[in-house]
């Protein structure tokens, strides 16, 4: 496509990221922190020692579930968790909010959704991209 002389691609290339704020440092700190909090709260509470499997065959079938269903919970909490931990170093050393593939600033928007991102966008989508 034309446009008074210059060529333009038909796709637009995504807008520049803006570097988190200071002040949004402290913020994201905040909710981060509440999170990891939570997580910590939960996986203990589910560490609880679990009772004899009691009752008919649906019944231990049942617990059975339960129990696995809670243990996949946990493992990803705990990748969570883990990502958690290495934002707040991040935020420790001021590298809070970068991709760590590409370098460039995630935005912000992702990380209010996310706060524990480590790639922007553009490199999440490519790492889950089917070879």
């Amino acid at each position: 496509m034309k446009k008074k002389g210059k060529t333009m691609s038909k796709t637009k290339a995504a807008p520049k990221a803006k570097k988190v704020s200071s002040s949004q440092f402290k913020h994201f700190q905040e909710v981060l922190e509440k999170k990891r909090d939570d997580i910590l709260k939960m996986v203990t509470h589910n560490e609880e020692p679990v009772g004899k499997d009691v009752g008919d065959e649906a019944d231990i079938a049942s617990q059975t579930f339960e129990r696995e269903l809670l243990f996949e919970m946990e493992d990803s909490e705990r990748v969570i968790l883990d990502d958690i931990e290495a934002a707040l170093r991040k935020i420790e050393k001021g590298d809070f909010g970068v991709c760590e593939s590409c370098r460039n600033a995630i935005s912000v928007p992702r990380l209010k959704a996310m706060p524990w991102a480590r790639y922007c966008i553009t490199c999440q989508a490519r790492a889950e991209r089917p070879s």
